[in-house]
């Protein structure tokens, strides 16, 4: 649980130490347990949902929009660092060097490759670890080429040169389908909301319909599903918007 707390909020650009991210895990369950327990069941529960709901579409949401910033500021970065190899530093200087002049978002994440760098961590277990964390698979198509060149030698700035097509034909597809598409994903969100709302309005003016529904037990299983469904849903559409 803490590990994913953890790897959520570096995804939305909090640099939290695992301990801190532990207290506000903590912190949560007590706030969820307080409002289960002070209200009735049917509205804790709805309550404790969409509070879920509410943290995770924010988080989804930042996480994405920091990813799709750092996806268009890498080929700058890679290009940066091609020059800063051609002057014939090694790799792990030349990402040190080439994270200085990086601009916000993407210079944190390279400058905290280069500290663990420094400190003894192999420099393609760090790229895999941090592709991983943040979901960024040209990160980890960085750590496989450094793993070929740190085993095999071979040319790796050919390697990132290709890279950077591959990002920038990417982003370009990426563009295109956005434009096509920027109607029907609005639309998905709108379908994402509305059971929210709805939901809410319902329990607010007939207290007895989701009162009736939670104390029978195929309307409590259809309660939970519902909402496990909407909070797939969302998480999905939060994804894709940016």
């Amino acid at each position: 649980g803490v590990r994913w707390v953890s790897t959520m909020l570096w995804r939305a650009g909090s640099d939290v130490q695992p301990r801190t991210a532990a207290l506000y895990l903590l912190g949560a369950i007590i706030v969820l347990v307080l409002v289960a327990v002070l209200s009735s069941p049917v509205f804790g529960a709805l309550t404790d949902l969409g509070l879920l709901l509410l943290v995770m579409f924010i988080l989804s949401r930042r996480a994405a929009h920091r990813r799709a910033l750092i996806i268009d500021q890498l080929p700058g970065l890679l290009e940066n660092l091609i020059r800063i190899l051609s002057a014939g530093n090694s790799l792990e200087e030349s990402i040190g060097s080439a994270a200085k002049e990086a601009p916000d978002p993407i210079r944190p994440l390279f400058e905290s490759v280069g500290r663990q760098v420094r400190l003894g961590a192999p420099v393609d277990q760090v790229l895999a670890e941090m592709g991983e964390i943040y979901g960024l698979r040209d990160l980890r198509v960085m750590a496989l080429a450094a793993n070929v060149n740190r085993r095999y030698g071979g040319s790796l700035r050919n390697v990132l040169k290709s890279l950077i097509n591959a990002i920038r034909q990417r982003a370009m597809a990426r563009r295109e389908l956005q434009a096509l598409t920027g109607e029907t994903r609005f639309s998905a969100f709108v379908l994402a909301i509305v059971p929210i709302g709805l939901t809410i309005w319902i329990y607010m003016n007939n207290h007895a319909y989701y009162t009736a529904m939670y104390h029978d037990k195929v309307g409590y299983y259809m309660i939970w599903t519902a909402g496990l469904l909407d909070r797939k849903s969302t998480r999905l559409n939060s994804s894709h918007i940016t």
